[in-house]
């Protein structure tokens, strides 16, 4: 039997609603690994000791997603991570998660999806392949698409005419009521088909201590 997959609205509106959660509205950070034609699925273990970059990692029991907004006796920055078929999935880690080095450590023979955001609304959409950081967009100030010369390698984002149709002539960034914050995840979801939901969000997954400070 066929399954129909949803369209994009369909995830995009998922999305907006779980955004308007106020935890997850202030700050986030949803990367996606997954691997590379022909490569073997990624272990945890591997995608902790790229994201330490030689620093040392903990890969600990499991834990809830909020564990990385609870105080704990370490400095450095910390996150859950999971299995989804194939992929490696990460939350938290702050801006780790999507810096340009780590993502290129994480991106070895991969593909990866990084969406992030804090509580000024600094922010990054960003797409590694192999080692390099393809694609990099501010959700505020996306520009056009011609603006991104490696859009076409992320076709499911370069189809989501919403992402860039907006008019900013004072360079005040996205007023039009469109979320770039739900923009991000749907278009991770539509390129991975994975799926950030309450159900993973509620479940516990291990966790990951990383020292501080980690290479970025």
């Amino acid at each position: 039997m066929d399954v129909r997959r949803p369209s994009a609205d369909e995830v995009y509106g998922r999305y907006r609603r779980l955004v308007s959660d106020p935890e997850l509205d202030v700050a986030m950070c949803w990367t996606v690994v997954v691997p590379g034609d022909g490569a073997d699925s990624l272990t945890l273990y591997e995608v902790s000791a790229r994201l330490g970059g030689g620093t040392g990692h903990e890969l600990h029991g499991s834990a809830k997603p909020n564990i990385v907004n609870l105080p704990l006796p370490h400095p450095g920055p910390r996150g859950v991570m999971d299995r989804s078929g194939a992929a490696v999935v990460l939350y938290g880690l702050d801006h780790l998660g999507s810096s340009p080095g780590a993502l290129r450590r994480l991106a070895s023979n991969a593909r990866v999806y990084s969406a992030w955001w804090n509580v000024n609304s600094v922010n990054r959409l960003s797409l590694a392949v192999d080692g390099e950081v393809l694609v990099s967009i501010d959700g505020l100030f996306p520009g056009n698409p011609e603006d991104h010369p490696n859009l076409a390698r992320w076709p499911e984002l370069a189809a989501m005419s919403e992402f860039f149709d907006f008019e900013d002539e004072d360079w005040t960034g996205r007023d039009d009521g469109w979320s770039w914050k739900a923009g991000f995840l749907t278009a991770i979801e539509l390129a991975t088909g994975v799926r950030l939901d309450h159900r993973w969000l509620d479940t516990e997954h291990p966790y990951l201590a990383l020292p501080d400070p980690v290479p970025e």
